[in-house]
């Protein structure tokens, strides 16, 4: 009967004696045992007290281990050993399917994007570098495309806008972001079009931005979302800059500013799409004018 409920109950025992044998080994010891040159003196008969305890200590542990082996099964001590290599397997396994599924994503979103403005060029690239300068905020692009990269082309990915090429070295490209300083984005509210302009804040700890010049009569609130408003020809219209957080007026200022978030997180960019915009045609009234 005993031995019956051991068995059915020896997982319990043996986490239980996996948490004694420590103990007991820390008790007796695991080193060997000391000897001295002169076995009749004081010191000596200790050293052989502890020397006999030491011993005693690692035949218990030995013969605890052996028998915790016994209980637990060789058999089960080999196929723990099995599921650990296993686990690390499937966790291997995992990592490189989550990657996979990112990289589909992405390129839905590359597809879904180019459905929508099928009107331009879209070039992926892929994110290398980031300035570390504190205020100036710019990324190094690798272009995975032979078509030829213009300065001023508006970087993007699928949940809005980035910022702007601002060099070209070859495959190698320059972008300004938005929240950089240099960058100024024409705007207009999605609510009302109230119109402004993005410019960035320059922070060494965030990637806020401002939305400068807003009319001092138009009602900007914040949850506002800012969206490119297509004049000048330098962004494809409607594409979403970022949210309003907060707004700043001044009773002496015929203007107000917004703090704008970006609708992108820009510490986080792998891979970007720079648009190719079309060039603007001059009329052809224009086109022989003096």
């Amino acid at each position: 009967m005993i031995l019956e409920r051991l068995k059915q109950h020896r997982h319990k025992f043996a986490v239980a004696l996996l948490l004694l044998v420590p103990v007991l080994m820390l008790l007796f010891g695991q080193g060997g045992e000391v000897v001295t040159s002169d076995p009749s003196s004081l010191d000596s008969a200790a050293s052989q007290v502890v020397g006999a305890g030491q011993r005693a200590g690692a035949r218990a542990g030995g013969s605890l281990r052996g028998w915790l082996i016994e209980l637990l099964g060789g058999d089960d001590i080999h196929d723990v050993g099995l599921l650990r290599q296993e686990n690390q397997r499937l966790e291997e396994e995992k990592a490189r399917l989550i990657g996979i599924l990112q990289e589909n994503a992405r390129l839905r979103e590359l597809v879904g994007f180019k459905q929508q403005h099928s009107q331009y060029e879209v070039i992926p690239a892929q994110v290398v570098a980031m300035d570390t300068t504190p205020y100036l905020r710019v990324l190094r692009l690798h272009i995975r495309s032979e078509r030829p990269v213009k300065p001023r082309s508006p970087v993007v990915v699928a949940g809005g806008v980035v910022g702007q090429i601002h060099k070209v070295h070859g495959d190698y490209a320059e972008v300004i972001l938005l929240s950089d300083p240099r960058s100024n984005i024409d705007v207009i509210s999605q609510r009302n079009r109230a119109h402004g302009l993005v410019q960035g804040l320059g922070h060494e700890r965030d990637y806020l931005a401002r939305v400068a010049y807003l009319d001092e009569r138009d009602v900007i609130k914040p949850g506002d979302i800012m969206v490119t408003s297509g004049m000048g020809l330098v962004f494809p219209k409607e594409l979403v800059v970022g949210r309003v957080v907060d707004v700043q007026r001044d009773d002496q200022d015929m203007f107000q500013n917004a703090v704008l978030k970006p609708a992108v997180d820009l510490s986080r960019l792998e891979e970007v799409f720079v648009v190719d915009m079309p060039t603007q045609q001059l009329p052809e009234t224009d086109r022989d004018a003096p």
